[in-house]
């Protein structure tokens, strides 16, 4: 089981128990959706690991080893958890409120503030999806500024980024969750089954359910 899957079954595991509600929780940011419609009691954050409540824990890869050396300098001072990290070869030891991704400007080459917000309001609104004028209208700026900035540092329309957005949280879902096609649709912002299916073979040559059939 590779690392990433293996904190993912982690944290699924400690909710399913119950023991994350009303709790802080850290997971691998592409489990986030999934992870999110089934367990909306559970307080998720971006951050690589959470170790100050009584079940840690990490969203993956080095962010486990982050979390260790976390606890033995909690338990036994930073002194031997900087040790640690020396007979590791380890010399980028991040703190629990690290962010696991980068920045939307550091990952998308792009420092324009109006359309990191944009995008973050998209992402805010996937369930119920806001017209171009209302995002534009949230960012005090023109529609035509928004489709500027979309098309200068992304080469796409305002309209698609939120549908392409859209679908790959659908996608997630189909694959990671026993949720119906109706609820992940519904849940991804499309009004009927029909319009849902249609996005989604545009988007990724399959049905939704085909998608699933694939799976079994």
């Amino acid at each position: 089981m590779s690392a990433l899957a293996g904190s993912a079954r982690c944290a699924w595991v400690l909710a399913r128990a119950g023991l994350l509600v009303a709790q802080q929780a850290a997971i691998h940011w592409e489990f986030h959706d999934s992870f999110m419609e089934e367990f909306p009691g559970v307080n998720l954050v971006r951050n690589v690991f959470v170790a100050d409540g009584k079940y840690a824990t990490a969203s993956g890869g080095t962010a486990t080893a982050d979390l260790m050396l976390h606890l033995i300098g909690q338990a036994h001072g930073q002194d031997l958890s900087v040790a640690v990290a020396d007979q590791m070869v380890y010399n980028a030891v991040r703190d629990a409120t690290a962010a696991q991704k980068v920045s939307l400007q550091s990952r998308n080459g792009m420092r324009n503030t109006d359309l990191a917000r944009a995008i973050e309001i998209m992402r805010a609104n996937l369930e119920e999806p806001l017209s171009s004028p209302a995002i534009a209208a949230r960012l005090d700026i023109s529609v035509r500024q928004l489709e500027r900035l979309f098309g200068k540092f992304l080469n796409i329309a305002p309209k698609k980024y939120y549908m392409e957005m859209r679908l790959e949280k659908a996608r997630h879902l189909l694959l990671q969750t026993e949720l119906s096609v109706t609820e992940i649709g519904l849940a991804c912002g499309f009004d009927s089954p029909g319009n849902f299916s249609r996005c989604y073979r545009t988007a990724f040559g399959v049905t939704p359910m085909m998608q699933r059939s694939r799976m079994s």
